[in-house]
Order: structure tokens, then C-alpha cells, then sequence
């Protein structure tokens, strides 16, 4: 059992996918402030001996919703965001009839809802594995296409032109090449693109002490290694690149485009 230390205070990974089951009746909690102006994060609770555990991401994630985080996201997101896109989108063969996108882990829905707006978008769906985002997704706009679904094996009734995904990747551990490979082989049509950011990876030097401030498993990949799962995993043309800069001392979302092979 991980023993965390009451009142301390950490610095929190971006919009981490997390939160904690206590045991006993009485709960200490800790907080961690968010690199994204969400206001504090709640790291841990704790029981009065001090001991602590993880809860799901679908748990953390509908109690977001609840509170009304889930309108923070895209502040601290979409500076990277519309950088992959702008990147993504015109490597893409659209047809006549436009394209059409699925936002992987969507949260409230605020990525589909944006490419929605793009001039050649036919259709855009979001997809996330927690409820409260998807029913926080559909009150702001009840037209649209949000589903609860398990990444690691849901597929698409059709593909699509777009798979995007901010902030999630990591978290799938050792799923990742099996989604990775689900991505390239059931969700994306021939030509299709990948447009990916994750802010937890190695070159990133801060982020590698959220897993053990956080007792969480994050896996860690360095640029290269990303590079290479999405290579073995069937994409081509990939690309690795630092969005969302403010200058050349900040690690910056490493963002990836990736692109299933039209042949």
C-alpha cells in the first residue's frame, strides 16, 4: 500500500487520468496544483494511518464532469491541439464528399466539436471511456455522436479519415500497440490519419516524476520509441515534433502524425 505524506502539495501532470479508492471511513486529502489552471487537483485521499490507492480514470474523469473541470481542458490544450490538426489534416486524402473523424478519449467533447467546424468535415464522433464526460458531452451538444466505450477493444462501425487523441496514449500501458494497431487496421480508412499529443514522455524530464508522485502507471517512451511503435504498428510517413512551444527551454506536447498506408 502506497503511504502517502498528508499536506504535501505536487505538481500535477496535465488533466492526469486519475484519482483514488480509500479504504476506512476516515480521509485526509492532499492536492496537487493543475498545470493547466484548473484550479487544484485532488491528488490523494487518504485514510488517518495515511494510506492511500488509485481509482479508475473512468472515476476521475466523470467526477471532472461533475464539478466542472471538464471546461478547463480545452484552455490547456488547444494551442497543441490546433497545431496537430493544422498539421494533420492536409496530409489526408478527402474525398468529395469531406471527411470524417473520431476524437479518442474526447472528454466533453470540445476536439470534435471543433473539427465539426472545419470546412471539408462531414462528420466528427467522440468517444471516451468515462460516462460523466460523454453525458457532459451530450448536453453541450445533444446533435452530436459521443459514445462510453473500452479503447482496447471497441472498433467503429465505418472508418474514418481522422483519428485524434490528446493525453491518452500513455495511459493505455501495455495495450498501446494493440490499440495503436486497432487504430491503423479497423478505425482509420486507407490514407487516414493519426494526430496525436501526449506532454508525458521522456525527453520530457519533469514528467517522469508523476508516476511516482501519483503511484500510477504511466508508460514512459522516448521520441524515438514513439516513432517506432507507430512504424511497427503499420503507419508511414510518421512524424515527431515538439507543439505548443513557448520557447525552446519548454518540452513542450510531443506531437505525432502518422498516416495508413493507401495501397
Amino acid at each position: 500500500m502506497y503511504t502517502c505524506r498528508l499536506g504535501a502539495r505536487m505538481r500535477a501532470p496535465r488533466f492526469c487520468m486519475f484519482s483514488l479508492i480509500v479504504a476506512g471511513t476516515a480521509r485526509v486529502s492532499t492536492a496537487a496544483p493543475s498545470r493547466d489552471g484548473a484550479g487544484d487537483t485532488p491528488a490523494k485521499e487518504c485514510t488517518s494511518e495515511g494510506a492511500c490507492s488509485w481509482r479508475s480514470a473512468q472515476d476521475v474523469f466523470h467526477e471532472w464532469s461533475l464539478d466542472g473541470r471538464d471546461s478547463k481542458m480545452a484552455a490547456g490544450h488547444e494551442k497543441a491541439v490546433q497545431e496537430i490538426l493544422a498539421e494533420a489534416i492536409p496530409t489526408m486524402t478527402v474525398g468529395k464528399d469531406g471527411f470524417t473523424a473520431i476524437d479518442a478519449g474526447c472528454g466533453n467533447g470540445w476536439v470534435a466539436r471543433k473539427i465539426k467546424t472545419l470546412p471539408q468535415c462531414k462528420d466528427a464522433m467522440g468517444v471516451d471511456g468515462a460516462p460523466g464526460m460523454i453525458q457532459r458531452a451530450k448536453e453541450i451538444d445533444p446533435e452530436g455522436k459521443y459514445e462510453v466505450v473500452d479503447l482496447s477493444s471497441w472498433d467503429p462501425e465505418e472508418p474514418v479519415d481522422l483519428v485524434h487523441s490528446m493525453e491518452v496514449l500513455y495511459y493505455l500501458g501495455d495495450d498501446l500497440e494493440t490499440v495503436l494497431e486497432r487504430i491503423q487496421t479497423r478505425w482509420l480508412k486507407p490514407g487516414g490519419v493519426l494526430a496525436a499529443g501526449v506532454d508525458f514522455y521522456a525527453e520530457n524530464k519533469e514528467s517522469l516524476t508523476w508516476p511516482g508522485i501519483y503511484n500510477m502507471h504511466m508508460r514512459s517512451l522516448g521520441e524515438k520509441e514513439w516513432k517506432k511503435i507507430l512504424e511497427d504498428s503499420g503507419f508511414e510517413n510518421v512524424k515527431i515534433w515538439r507543439a505548443a512551444r513557448s520557447s525552446k527551454s519548454e518540452p513542450g506536447t510531443l506531437a505525432m502524425t502518422a498516416i495508413k498506408p493507401r495501397g
